[in-house]
């Protein structure tokens, strides 16, 4: 088993990830990924347009191996109603 890393953030910050967690291959070291970015998602996610987050997962030697990213755009379905978002 590797040790993966997972760091975590926005445009605006990055929260490295220090610690790692063990994992068989890259499929489960993505699906840790993207529960950790769901987390995140819970934890941090504001209602504004265009908020961005993201969870890179890299490996021991530091190379970046996954991006997995969320952003938020709300569109209003008729333009008369996006002056009120």
């Amino acid at each position: 088993m590797a040790r993966y890393f997972f760091d975590s953030g926005d445009p605006n910050h990055v929260f490295e990830d220090e610690i790692g967690i063990e994992c068989a291959g890259l499929e489960e070291a993505r699906r840790a990924g993207l529960d950790g970015l769901k987390d995140l998602t819970k934890d941090t996610l504001k209602d504004f347009d265009g908020q961005q987050l993201f969870v890179e997962v890299r490996n021991e030697n530091g190379d970046k191996l996954l991006r997995l990213s969320l952003s938020l755009k709300v569109t209003a379905m008729d333009d008369r109603l996006n002056e009120r978002l």
